[in-house]
């Protein structure tokens, strides 16, 4: 199996996401996957110009020699490709939807119907491949995926790939925080992990696998006071004297 997993966050391997994305691949590559991992942020990656040269000019070939060019050709060989974005505002971040734009390229400008739904012929190998999602957010509740999730299993339609699931860590802003500050995230991580090696052996991940992804670490008011009271440290809050802050215990606060 050839796996494509492309970490969409600008923080790279320092963000929260980079840590299940990190134990996923470590899991796919026991299974005996070959992996290519890319980062958005060391691409040089032009914007898709959308004129569609690529389908009516030069079918198939981008106007474009850039990073992104390259990647997209691996990425149609590829069996799997795994998308590892956190949520910042709603869908997937500018980096990585700057990347996926790039690949319709790999489909047709013409149409077929498939369930009662028009999309672009594609290659007819694509339906036996397949997406991943991977992502952490900020907020408490999983909910907050709901966007992002709709996003990826749409454009796995529109490439003719099988949505295989969501790793989802809600509360994922604060993963290396608590990771540092004592709170036990291993279930987490290890469940990452077994996931990646469910894919690759077994075609599919267990739904049992990522539901303790995306388990609560912690009840909803703890997390919010302790990211709250992060915050107020980074920001030079003074309890009942700067507007927004939070009157939280100041000795619960760290670098975040």
């Amino acid at each position: 199996m050839k796996i494509v997993a492309i970490d969409g966050s600008p923080h790279g391997e320092k963000g929260n996401t980079a840590l299940l994305l990190n134990e996923f691949i470590s899991g796919a590559r026991e299974a005996g996957a070959e992996i290519e991992k890319v980062r958005v942020t060391s691409l040089r990656a032009e914007t898709c110009c959308s004129r569609m040269v690529c389908w009516y000019r030069t079918p198939g070939v981008c106007v474009h020699e850039d990073d992104v060019t390259g990647l997209v050709d691996r990425m149609a060989g590829a069996d799997v490709w795994v998308l590892s974005t956190p949520v910042h505002v709603g869908g997937m971040t500018q980096q990585m939807v700057r990347v996926m734009e790039r690949t319709v390229r790999l489909l047709s400008p013409c149409y077929e119907v498939h369930n009662s739904r028009t999309r672009h012929v594609a290659a007819p190998y694509a339906p036996r491949k397949a997406v991943v999602l991977i992502s952490t957010c900020g907020y408490y509740e999983e909910v907050a995926f709901a966007p992002l999730v709709s996003q990826v299993e749409d454009l796995s339609w529109s490439h003719h790939r099988r949505f295989a699931g969501a790793l989802l860590r809600p509360h994922g802003l604060a993963l290396r925080f608590m990771q540092a500050n004592g709170i036990d995230v291993r279930s987490t991580l290890d469940a990452a992990r077994t996931a990646g090696l469910e894919l690759v052996r077994d075609g599919v991940m267990t739904e049992e696998t990522l539901r303790a992804i995306r388990q609560p670490l912690m009840s909803q008011e703890d997390f919010v006071l302790m990211m709250n009271s992060a915050f107020e440290r980074r920001m030079g809050c003074q309890a009942g004297r700067t507007p927004g802050c939070y009157a939280g215990e100041p000795e619960q606060a760290s670098g975040l």
